[in-house]
């Protein structure tokens, strides 16, 4: 018989369904890649949330690399106490005085900003300078003003690098008037400047940092750690600037890889407190020794509550928190130690692996068996697409277009599991909804499988048939007769579903519907008569109807019934096909439906049926009667009734019994 899995009506739509999620899953892959390398969308939320995610985790996890010669002066809650350095702001001749005590130090940093003469001891200022020239290498920090801070004023230019040949490349640009660099004195006497200025990403977090900026007047502007780890290895301006045009910034030989966008990725080497710290008391007290920042790069930044400078890094585990000395100090690491993490979020080749297995997934999903193919799908997503972020992130230092990539393979996927395993139940409340009732519908969207246990067993067919039809048909306009038979249909159908029978077909006049079409009901026969006494009843009604109307004609009816084994299966051409009972059983039902004319009779059964209803309704023996077309007579009889009250149902009359 027909396989309703790979054959039948269900099979050949999966099939058009097939052909269409594959391209649907290729075309969903595209769009999803495009859109995450068209610069206006490729910062969508739904990419940025989950490659910030993945960016966090992937720190998260990562073991702590904290530098051997990078540390931080904390200016703490010791520090700040009164029986030490007093409240902030201190004088400037406290810095000094920590410079004479790191003259061993390979660099200074303050990450402090000194934009405004001190205002308690305006001879600090100079005492400062000389410290700083003194030491001879120590970076100052400047930053951006705001516009309502700018006055068009300058006491001292923001220092600036030489633009390379190939100018400004990726690099964004900025006025260097809006840049507020140290006090002249101080300025002049620093081995560096940079701006401290950082742009966090639309959550909050700072993962990226732009090393230099482009000014208007033809120079390029260092950040603050780019220009302390300029310090430190003696690297010369046109070093650095020279690749710009071309995406890196290249210390000491060393490339840092820019973005699009000019900014670069901040390897962080820990959570905060990697990076190692001494207090500001402790240090300028002499209780630390010289000898512990011999050749260190040594940034000095706040850390007391109250001047916190707050920059949240990805690590979720520690609430993000992090400090602005700290992140100075980790992208002065990231410049000369750390492996530079390269932004492959638009490289193509990667675009095309989320495009690649984001098409593979979908076809996967379609053209495997249809539990094999889901299981496929996930695996691709689950080993592959999910993975693959933190596979490259530490193998190779590279940080993938994760959003492109999960999603081009995650939406081809649940879109394809979701029509694969839906797809079935579909087809099945299209092609039976109008045949079964809803009862019955629920079960075989329920459990599939039913249709596919669809061989040969025993049903109870019953066909009935309007007596004199050809009378009426001609005596009757079109469209009352139309209208009529319409009407009785309905009623008829009504019925049927009522006793959970599936309605087979009408032909003409004639109805053919079937009990245990499913293998579901082990008392099918009983359904069956009670369905066709409900029949006679309800037709009853509807002539006391027509016989007052005056464009109806009241007829009758003849049902025949009769059970045995029939082959339930999907019948037809490919371009129509209809889940029926082929076999025997129908022959004799069909046949036996017409005999009531001869036998003056309504509703008979044959003996097959009688023996599985005999205790339940009163029967009328008739006898054996010829059957044409087939070689073997059938004892037949009549049904006259119920023999005991009958039990309710629902919709006017039966309990089913109901084999699931």
């Amino acid at each position: 018989m027909p396989n309703l899995d790979r054959g039948d009506a269900v099979s050949n739509q999966l099939a058009e369904q097939r052909v269409t999620g594959i391209r649907t899953a290729l075309i969903i892959a595209v769009v999803v890649v495009v859109l995450r390398y068209v610069p206006w969308t490729s910062n969508l939320f739904v990419f940025s949330v989950v490659e910030h995610f993945a960016y966090d985790v992937a720190f998260d996890h990562r073991p702590p690399q904290p530098p051997s010669d990078v540390v931080i002066i904390a200016i703490d809650d010791e520090s700040l106490r009164a029986d030490r350095l007093g409240r902030f702001p201190w004088s400037r001749g406290v810095y000094a005085d920590l410079l004479d005590r790191l003259s061993t130090a390979q660099v200074v940093a303050f990450d402090v900003l000194f934009t405004e003469p001190d205002r308690y001891e305006p001879e600090a200022d100079a005492r400062l300078a000389r410290a700083i020239r003194g030491h001879g290498r120590v970076v100052l920090g400047a930053y951006k003003r705001v516009k309502s801070e700018y006055t068009g004023q300058d006491s001292a230019k923001m220092p600036g690098y030489p633009m390379s040949e190939g100018g400004p490349g990726p690099l964004q640009t900025i006025q260097p008037l809006n840049f507020t660099p140290p006090i002249p004195s101080l300025a002049d006497a620093a081995a560096g400047i940079g701006y401290v200025d950082i742009e966090p990403d639309a959550d909050g977090v700072y993962r990226r940092v732009l090393p230099l900026r482009a000014g208007y007047d033809g120079s390029i502007y260092p950040h603050f750690a780019t220009e302390i780890a300029r310090v430190a290895t003696a690297t010369l301006p046109e070093q650095i600037v020279r690749q710009a045009p071309r995406g890196q910034v290249t210390l000491a030989g060393r490339p840092g890889y820019l973005n699009r966008d000019g900014a670069l990725l901040i390897n962080y080497c820990g959570p905060t407190g990697t990076i190692r710290q001494y207090s500001f008391w402790e240090v300028i007290d002499g209780q630390m020794p010289a000898s512990d920042f011999a050749d260190k790069i040594v940034l000095v930044g706040a850390t007391a509550p109250g001047l916190y400078d707050i920059r949240y890094a990805p690590y979720r585990s520690d609430n993000r928190f992090f400090l602005g000395v700290e992140t100075n100090a980790n992208i002065v690491n990231s410049l000369l130690h750390m492996p530079p993490l390269t932004d492959a979020s638009q490289t193509v080749v990667w675009l095309l692996f989320a495009a690649i297995l984001g098409a593979v997934a979908g076809w996967s999903v379609w053209t495997s068996g249809e539990t094999m193919g889901p299981i496929i799908g996930v695996l691709i997503l689950g080993l592959v697409a999910l993975p693959s972020f933190f596979v490259v992130f530490y193998c190779l230092d590279q940080v993938l277009p994760y959003g492109a990539i999960v999603l081009a393979a995650a939406l081809p996927v649940g879109i394809g599991i979701y029509e694969r395993l839906g797809a079935e139940r579909r087809m099945i409340r299209s092609q039976f909804a109008v045949y079964v009732s809803p009862d019955v519908l629920q079960m075989l969207m329920k459990d599939p499988e039913i249709i596919r246990r669809g061989q040969r067993r025993e049903i109870t067919l019953l066909f009935s048939d309007v007596r004199g039809s050809t009378a009426l048909s001609e005596n009757t306009s079109p469209e009352v007769w139309l209208a009529q038979l319409n009407e009785y249909m309905s009623y008829m159908t009504q019925v049927i579903f009522a006793y959970d029978g599936y309605l087979d077909k009408f032909m003409g006049d004639g109805i053919m519907a079937a009990w245990n079409a499913f293998g579901l009901q082990n008392n099918h026969a009983e359904l069956a008569v009670r369905a066709a006494l409900a029949m006679l009843e309800r037709l009853e009604g509807l002539r006391d109807y027509w016989e007052q109307a005056d464009n109806r004609a009241p007829f009758r009816i003849g049902i025949g019934l009769h059970t045995g084994e029939a082959v339930m299966g999907d019948a037809g051409s490919d371009q129509r096909r209809q889940y029926t009972a082929i076999g025997d059983t129908v022959n004799t039902a069909a046949r036996l439906e017409a005999m009531n004319k001869e036998l003056g009779t309504t509703l008979i059964i044959t003996e097959a049926t009688a023996q599985r209803v005999k205790d339940l309704f009163e029967l009328r023996p008739i006898g054996e009667v010829a059957v044409r077309g087939r070689s073997q007579s059938v004892f037949v009889y009549e049904v006259l009734g119920e023999k005991i009250q009958p039990r309710e149902a629902k919709e006017g009359g039966r309990d089913a019994q109901v084999v699931s």
